[in-house]
């Protein structure tokens, strides 16, 4: 019990530095692109009012679900710039605090420690945990999901299932390719000894939970003619992106190199420069990607485990998370898609970050003597790193 309580302090601890420093970001740190053009407006445009009731159910590019965390969010904590991103601040420590249990129950306490730190301090993480974009909740949604299909492996009950099928639906009204998630979850499914469940009526009535969730944006998806419709919460009316808008991101089967910019955006391109003398350009300069030394470190992680001759259910599906939608954008071809939808971008992937920070947890804590010590203080170093070059 002693043991179990002062593990539980480390990450009090851990999520108490988090907090502070996020804390501190959200309140110095200026709003880029996605805050001052998205989600603060339309948050603002949303009313309860009686007679003056506004619901958005989208904004220009995603669904409206980011905006209304913003407006909870504003009306409790204010109208500054700490005000409006408080809300995803806490959804960012929650999401933390999943990933927690999530490891500790399959892996124990030493490899959660690990896997909590590795998510609330990496370069990524850190900082878009303390703005107001889409970015924070679809990550939540996507680590509920996460979470309730690893209870699903670990106890076999069906209302995980329908858990995870609500989350990954909350999670599209926040960006559309939470939907990768579903065929993540039956590849899993096959790919474990629980297959048989897929004899039952109970994965693809969780579907349907997901689908009737998602049936107003469907309708709305199916009704709204983007060359007509507009979004007026900006500085300007512009078109709405709707699913065919997002469908034509892709432009067909081909390689992106982009997916690894996530873990390495410097090296890469680097490389690419290198190799075919031009510049890859950056969509999204604004975001912080994971620094090379510690995306090599939860990579490298994720090969070993695959590379391993023991695997257990949930390992298996943590590597058919990582892989298939890493895989996914790194074979389509950059597509042309309309508006202002960014055509590639390197933080399709950001869900990938949690199989590697759970796998890496893991191997972290299996490390025993003099290994231990040398890999442990790298992976701190490296955290610490982090810290100082975001704070």
């Amino acid at each position: 019990m002693t043991a179990l309580r002062r593990i539980d302090i480390v990450f009090a601890v851990t999520l108490l530095a988090a907090l502070l420093i996020r804390l501190h970001l959200a309140t110095t740190e200026p709003y880029i692109h996605d805050e001052e053009n998205t989600s603060i407006p339309l948050s603002q445009s949303i009313s309860f009012a009686p007679g003056h009731l506004h619901l958005p159910l989208r904004g220009e590019n995603h669904g409206a679900l980011p905006a209304y965390v913003v407006k909870a969010s504003s009306l409790l904590f204010g109208t500054t710039p700490l005000g409006y991103r408080l809300g995803h601040l806490i959804l960012g420590l929650c999401t933390i605090a999943l990933i927690f249990l999530l490891t500790r129950q399959w892996y124990g306490p030493v490899a959660a420690q690990w896997a909590a730190a590795l998510l609330a301090f990496n370069e990524y993480y850190l900082p878009v945990s303390a703005r107001a974009t889409a970015q924070v909740p679809t990550l939540f949604f996507d680590v509920v999901a996460i979470y309730a299909f690893s209870r699903f492996l670990r106890t076999q009950r069906p209302a995980n299932l329908y858990l995870a099928g609500l989350a990954v639906g909350l999670a599209v009204y926040c960006k559309e390719s939470s939907a990768l998630l579903l065929p993540v979850f039956f590849v899993a499914l096959l790919a474990t000894r629980h297959r048989r469940w897929l004899l039952s009526p109970h994965p693809y009535l969780a579907c349907l939970v997901f689908a009737a969730l998602l049936a107003p944006d469907l309708y709305w998806n199916m009704t709204t003619n983007r060359e007509t419709a507009r979004a007026t919460y900006g500085t300007e009316p512009v078109g709405y992106a709707t699913y065919r808008s997002h469908l034509q991101r892709i432009g067909g089967f081909g390689f992106s190199p982009y997916p690894a910019m996530f873990y390495a955006r410097r090296p890469v391109m680097s490389l690419h420069l290198a190799l075919t003398g031009t510049e890859l350009r950056d969509e999204t300069p604004e975001y912080h990607s994971i620094d090379p030394a510690l995306g090599a470190l939860l990579v490298g992680a994720v090969i070993v485990t695959a590379l391993g001759k023991t695997r257990d259910d949930l390992q298996r599906f943590l590597l058919i998370l990582f892989w298939g939608l890493f895989g996914f954008f790194t074979l389509i071809a950059k597509g042309d898609p309309p508006g202002r939808l960014d055509p590639v971008s390197w933080i399709w992937i950001e869900a990938t970050m949690f199989p590697a920070v759970v796998l890496t947890g893991a191997r972290l804590a299996d490390a025993i003597g003099p290994r231990r010590i040398a890999v442990w203080i790298g992976a701190a170093g490296l955290l610490l790193y982090a810290i100082w070059t975001v704070g």
